[in-house]
């Protein structure tokens, strides 16, 4: 477990954590946020929760936030390219690396998301021309509060990153466990990861995985967090996607959701 785990004060093992991440396709960040900046986001997705302002309130207890980049420049630019997570971007993607989406959540009440992959063109794009390339994609999850063990978690498919979905079930997912996509994922050896406040997540948008609210904590602050899905460019707007890379375009502009482009 502890090869999946980094510092964002040991860069100088940057290596091996890149090692871990090519090899599990998932990295868990320690101290990637700081207390004040933790505080400050929590603060701004309760009022926003409060004065009903989300683009998406779901059926398995997820409240999502897709504009805010255009609403909360001053808190929302400074995480895109993070540099708690920019080396990993830097190495993986390149200069190339895009933002795509940037998005928050809260989960006020009960909450156990359904095995779903964020990105499934993944497997796709090969099959299209010759000369196809596969588009790759990193989500950068940052927590807002505890995900303890007794309390939350997010969980991946053990050994699963460089394997492909069955091809019966490639297509589907979606949030609805009845489906032949959640059921190959139940049966699957799983890794629970316990992200904490200020910690970060780092991992390939085309894996399965899991969110849970394990237990409501009525002294706790309500389950949240940030997620940023960066692309390596080309890549059309249409391809299916889990969060639209429109409202970052029209906040950013197109240039600006290059993070890296300047330089090395």
């Amino acid at each position: 477990m502890s090869e999946i785990v980094a510092d964002t004060a040991q860069i100088p093992e940057l290596e091996d954590q890149l090692d871990a991440l090519d090899r599990h396709g998932f990295l868990l960040v320690r101290n990637a946020l700081p207390e004040d900046v933790v505080l400050a986001w929590r603060e701004c997705l309760v009022r926003k929760y409060e004065r009903r302002e989300w683009d998406i309130s779901n059926e398995v207890g997820n409240v999502a936030f897709d504009h805010l980049l255009e609403q909360e420049p001053e808190l929302a630019q400074p995480m895109v390219g993070h540099p708690s997570v920019a080396p990993y971007l830097q190495a993986m993607l390149g200069r190339q690396c895009q933002l795509r989406s940037f998005r928050a959540h809260i989960n006020p009440g009960a909450y156990t998301q359904e095995w779903h992959k964020d990105f499934g063109y993944y497997w796709d794009a090969p099959d299209e021309a010759r000369h196809a390339l596969r588009p790759l994609c990193i989500n950068t999850t940052f927590y807002l509060t505890d995900n303890a063990p007794e309390t939350g978690r997010l969980t991946f498919i053990n050994n699963f990153c460089h394997n492909a979905l069955p091809e019966e079930i490639r297509h589907l997912g979606g949030y609805n466990s009845d489906n032949p996509f959640y059921q190959w994922c139940e049966r699957q050896e799983h890794i629970h990861l316990h992200p904490m406040t200020g910690d970060a997540v780092v991992f390939f948008s085309h894996i399965p995985h899991q969110g849970a609210k394990l237990k409501e904590d009525a002294d706790a602050p309500i389950r949240c967090n940030v997620v940023l899905h960066y692309q390596q460019t080309p890549m059309f707007p249409g391809i299916s996607f889990v969060s639209s890379p429109l409202p970052a375009i029209d906040a950013l502009g197109y240039n600006g959701t290059f993070p890296f482009a300047e330089g090395r």
